[in-house]
């Protein structure tokens, strides 16, 4: 096949590989792939990743702004598509993206839309409290609502967001999870790792970015009642909730038992994983975080680590009593306890994550681009 990918964000340079990113390196094996390339200012002085795609940059602004960003180069981005479309007989077009995926509905190609998360609530909160992020949700609803309804066919993350499409009127709904790099995320023993990275005593974990949308600010809350330290693996992209975090860290006279790395390169994600005694998921209560399984869950898994997340009822209808759950700062408290009290296996994590990885879930949602190829064809 001859697939265009219209991707979230900046294939090569964002600092944190999307699941579209393994999905389509790996299906560019046999097929050819072709990637609309977004050039955003934010991301442009990080080292670009490699990838088996074919990249096709679109639009010559490249603002720091993620919102001004797909504006400004909306006419570009137009342009490229019709003639990517015309010079390569593309078969199908794989779009995860707003107001680009908005021009694909006219290109005359079946359209996979890849629904990750709630965007309007995605975009929204990188504007956390202001006029521009209530603007920007309400045209990301209207802008998304028309995507999904154009779309060949659509896939989620979740069987609560395939119910949530279900009731809104949204048909031929594929649930596709995220998965898991187990070839890279590969355990390394708990204490050679704290060693290489100069840590003690128990260790909780977050892997990810500090955004608006995670919950860190419980975790914090809850340090100064537990004997732990915690180690934040990521960076900022687009607001100040990492300052926010380390403001609150200091409120709390914790400081020195939080240490941020800032972004760590992926390759070496498995030796701070590995260090940790528990990998935290703390998300905040909204639609985004209820009806998606984020992929740092499986990462944490993939290297033998216990999962305490927040309690989500979409993760929780996938993982069941695999995975820990926590509801305040007291559950919290008591849940940490009660892990680093247990003895869990580490090989049933990671036993548990093979069943994640990449190159299985990339298998399924190759199978959904066949189908709609071929009704596209028929």
């Amino acid at each position: 096949m001859k697939i265009l990918v219209i991707p979230t964000t900046d294939w090569i340079r964002h600092p944190v590989p999307n699941r579209l990113n393994f999905i389509f390196d790996i299906l560019a094996e046999q097929n050819e792939v072709f990637v609309l390339q977004f050039n955003i200012g934010r991301f442009s002085k990080n080292t670009p990743r490699e990838t088996r795609c074919h990249l096709i940059d679109s639009g010559p602004f490249t603002v720091k702004d993620p919102s001004l960003f797909y504006l400004l180069n909306a006419p570009f981005h137009l342009v490229t598509l019709l003639r990517l479309i015309h010079r390569n007989q593309i078969d199908v077009i794989v779009s995860a993206n707003i107001l680009p995926s908005f021009f694909a509905a006219f290109l005359g190609r079946p359209v996979v839309f890849d629904y990750l998360d709630h965007l309007e609530e995605s975009a929204s909160v990188y504007y956390p409290g202001s006029v521009a992020g209530k603007i920007i949700r309400s045209a990301v609803k209207a802008i998304t609502r028309f995507n999904l309804r154009q779309a060949s066919s659509i896939i989620t993350v979740s069987r609560d967001f395939r119910d949530f499409l279900d009731t809104a009127g949204f048909y031929d709904v594929h649930i596709i999870p995220n998965g898991v790099d187990t070839g890279i995320l590969v355990p390394v023993p708990t204490s050679e790792a704290k060693q290489k990275l100069g840590l003690e005593g128990p260790v909780l974990g977050y892997v990810g970015s500090l955004e608006y949308w995670v919950d860190l600010e419980s975790v914090i809350a809850s340090l100064p009642s537990l004997d732990a330290k915690l180690l934040v693996v990521g960076p900022g992209l687009f607001t100040d909730y990492g300052e926010h975090i380390r403001d609150l860290a200091e409120e709390c006279g914790v400081a020195d038992r939080v240490i941020f790395t800032g972004l760590v390169p992926f390759s070496r994600i498995a030796l701070y994983i590995s260090a940790m005694d528990i990998g935290l998921n703390p998300l905040k209560k909204m639609a985004k975080n209820e009806m998606t399984v984020g992929g740092k869950v499986f990462n944490y898994l993939a290297c033998g680590k216990p999962v305490l997340s927040s309690r989500m009822a979409a993760l929780e209808h996938m993982l069941g009593d695999a995975i820990f759950y926590y509801d305040d700062v007291l559950s919290f408290i008591r849940q940490v306890g009660t892990v680093l009290a247990a003895s869990g296996d580490p090989s049933r994590y990671r036993d548990l994550a093979l069943k994640y990885d990449w190159k299985i879930i990339a298998a399924e949602y190759e199978q959904v681009l066949l189908a709609a190829r071929g009704r596209d064809s028929s």
